[in-house]
Parts: structure tokens; sequence; C-alpha cells
């Protein structure tokens, strides 16, 4: 059987925004005292009460803060009240694919944070138009419009793209082609490989081995976010919406001048790095790797390549064989006779 304490109680879980309609008990030098129906009264303070318009047994409309007076009594906000009341019905307008306008009010690392309605907006950098992220600096305070992508009515978030707006972009027709030079915008930097926005909406990759000939752990080494740099077009889909973009092919190789003076028959003298089945990686007197083959080194195939090789030991032999254009080359070992 519920009784009148079960029922109070629960008229009062209240929380804050709630809008309801109390009845004024009595007006006080702090303001106006409103049974909420709970076991606790509200106060309306003084400063936002008009008393020439309410008296004892009113009804005010009035909506629940989350602060609380030094007598206990929740402070109610009446002044706001008719303004919440018209941002809750534009909300109910706000839906996944709706366009809405939200004012920028902070940068992050990982994109624009705004409000509206209550709300928290964010606009991730990977859903910015060119435009809007290029001079994103240039729109704090600013009202700007997106289409909302993702709506949380519980936690009042809602993310959004200023990229949807644009119109769709036939890619087919873009002229860009494999070898071309074009200027891009690094949007994302990993360790592996960074997303590159290029002209007209188009964005490119660009891996970690394409960036640069010496040896790199990260990306972040040769290049920055928001910065402009060129690259080279390596390849792209059928329809041109993905890129893959070159940053080292702009340079010389600084192989190719080795590669130029090496040819067949040419002896080296190398250390052994590693051994495999199929043969021994040799790192040669001129800074170049080659390629020892186990077969081409015993007269006996089934002979195994640690029989032949130890790691960290100096042989000498003759290149047989180069791929100038992949910069790869095998070497015969000279093996000495016995006496």
């Amino acid at each position: 059987m519920q009784t009148m304490k079960d029922a109070n109680i629960k008229f009062t879980h209240y929380k804050r925004g709630d809008i309801i309609t109390g009845t004024i008990v009595m007006i006080t030098k702090r303001g106006a005292i409103v049974n909420i129906g709970g076991m606790k009264d509200g106060i309306v303070p003084k400063e936002e009460l008009d008393e020439n318009v309410y008296k004892e047994d009113d009804a005010i409309l009035v909506m629940v803060t989350d602060k609380v007076d030094e007598y206990g009594c929740i402070v109610l906000d009446a002044k706001n009240v008719n303004k919440a009341l018209e941002q809750r019905e534009k909300v109910k307008d706000l839906k996944v694919g709706s366009t809405f306008s939200f004012v920028v009010k902070d940068l992050t690392t990982a994109g624009i944070k705004g409000e509206i309605l209550g709300f928290t907006v964010f606009l991730p950098y990977s859903q910015c138009s060119k435009d809007d992220y290029i001079s994103r600096e240039k729109l704090k305070e600013r009202e700007i419009d997106a289409v909302i992508i993702e709506l949380n009515s519980l936690t009042k978030s809602i993310v959004c793209s200023t990229k949807l707006l644009q119109k769709t972009v036939d890619y087919s027709s873009i002229d860009i082609n494999i070898n071309d030079i074009v200027t891009g915008v690094p949007i994302k930097v990993m360790d592996k490989y960074a997303i590159i926005m290029l002209h007209d909406g188009l964005k490119g990759k660009l891996n970690i081995q394409d960036a640069s000939y010496e040896h790199i752990n990260s990306l972040n080494e040769v290049i920055e976010e928001n910065k402009e740099y060129e690259f080279k077009v390596l390849d792209k889909t059928i329809d041109n919406a993905k890129i893959s973009l070159g940053l080292k092919q702009l340079k010389e190789n600084p192989l190719d001048a080795i590669f130029d003076d090496i040819n067949l028959g040419d002896e080296h003298n190398g250390v052994v790095e590693r051994i495999f089945p199929s043969g021994a990686l040799i790192k040669l007197d001129n800074g170049l790797t080659a390629f020892a083959i186990t077969r081409e080194n015993s007269e006996n195939v089934n002979t195994a390549t640690h029989h032949i090789y130890k790691l960290g030991a100096t042989i000498s032999g003759y290149i047989s064989a180069i791929d100038k254009e992949n910069h790869k080359l095998n070497i015969i070992t000279l093996k000495k006779k016995e006496q």
C-alpha cells in the first residue's frame, strides 16, 4: 500500500532543467516560497520575482536548478522558463540529417566544439569541409551551418558535419592523374599513415614507406598537421575518390647514384646481417644490402643456409644480378678453395 510519504518522495525526484507548475505559499524577503509537490519547497529568488504580478496562492511556472539555498529550499528559475520552453520546441525539430546552426566556442586537436539549445556540439575535423578546416581559427564565436550525423538526447550532445552540406562531387570528372604533383594539407597524421586534404573535397593517403628515403619511425618526423605540402600522385581508385600519395618521390633517391656505379661482376666485401632458408642478407662495403642465394653458393641443393653463412661473418663475392629500378641486387659469394 502506497503511503503519502512514498508519494511525496516520488515527487522530490526533480532534476536540473525540469519545468513544473508550482503554487506560491508565501512571499518573503528572500523571494517566493513555492510548493512544487514534494517534501521540500522551492524558492524563486526575489530578484527574479515581479511582486506586482504574483501573490500568495498564485500558480507559477518554474524551472528546477541544481542549487539549494541555506534553508534547504530548491532554487527555482522563473526568469528563463519561457526561453527554455521555446528552445525545447526548437529541439523537437532536431534530428539526424537535419541542418542547423551553432556557435563555435572552442577548437581541440580532434575538432570544433560549440553549443545550441542546451546541447553541446562537436564537429570532427574529418567532417569539416575544406574551407571550414582551413579557416577554423577564424570561426570562434561565429555561427556556422552543419548537418547532424549523431544526436543523443540523454547526454544532450550532437555530432555534426559541414562536409555534408557540400553538393555531391562527381569525382570521375576531376582531372587528376598518376604522377601529377598536387598540393595538400595533412588533417590527420598517425605513425604509419596520414590523411591529406586535397582540392575539390578529395582526400589522399600518405603511407610511411612513401614519405622518406631515410628510415623514420613516424610520419610526424617529416610532416605536420595543418601545413601545406606538395605530393606526387602514386595511385588512384576508379572514381578518383581516394588517392595514394608520395612525398619522397619528389626528391632524388640517393640510391640512384650508387646503383649507377654498380655493374655485374663487381667484387665486394660484406657482413652477414640476417639468415633465411633461401639465403642471407649481406651488408656490402658500399652501404647497400645484397641477397646471397643459398642454391647459387652450394653444390648441394639441400645444404642449409646456416651451413654456408654465419651471422656477423665477413665474406667476399661478386654481383650476379642487378634490379636497378627497384634497387635490389644478388651476390654470389666467393669461397676459398681448400688447400
